[in-house]
């Protein structure tokens, strides 16, 4: 396991750490989507812990960096991906954080606390809590699909799902619970870990 990845995994259960049953939920923008007070709060610890230990990368973030661009050196971060399911009640959310060095991924976490389920990957594979993992080859006609595009897909697909977390359909992919994840539109948080 590279030194990046160890500093992820640490952050990453520290930052899950703060979350508390008591948060406050408020709309963000015009089209339905939430904000928390943990998507922030989540967000300032892990932007403050990497600044401090990577002073020379650029942080990509949902709620504090979102305009800043993707680097050579950089982290992208997600603190709550799933808002609405957290603020719902669902335990379909994670926190993710990516390590873009040299313009390669070399470390990625993903953390889905209330599922108890943490995935890392790095130059070495992929592993969910220590395990290692790999995608399965189920036939397309016959895989679980994970899709966040128009459910006019599911008229030619039997088995499709929409949960609408990056941070859980990934991994899941990843891990071979899934078949295909289809994703219309990504921003680098929330893609680059997964």
């Amino acid at each position: 396991m590279t030194k990046d990845l160890k500093f992820l995994i640490s952050i990453v259960k520290k930052a899950a750490k703060l979350i508390t049953p008591n948060f406050q939920v408020k709309a963000k923008g015009e089209n339905g989507d939430l904000v928390t007070n943990f998507d922030y709060e989540i967000e300032q610890f892990l932007i403050a812990k990497i600044k401090k230990q990577y002073p020379n990368f650029q942080i990509v973030s949902e709620e504090f960096n979102n305009q800043e661009k993707m680097s050579e050196n950089c982290f992208t971060i997600d603190p709550i991906d799933g808002t609405i399911n957290f603020a719902n009640g669902l335990p379909l959310w994670g926190i993710q954080v990516a390590c873009v060095r040299n313009g390669q991924t070399c470390a990625a976490v993903i953390f889905l606390p209330t599922l108890k389920e943490l995935y890392y990957a790095d130059e070495t594979g992929a592993y969910l809590n220590g395990k290692p993992i790999h995608v399965n080859n189920t036939d397309f006609n016959n895989a679980l699909i994970m899709s966040e595009v128009s459910l006019s897909l599911k008229q030619k697909v039997n088995h499709v799902r929409s949960v609408y977390s990056t941070a859980v359909s990934f991994p899941w992919v990843a891990c071979g619970k899934l078949g295909i994840f289809i994703l219309p539109k990504v921003k680098p948080w929330d893609c680059i870990a997964g």
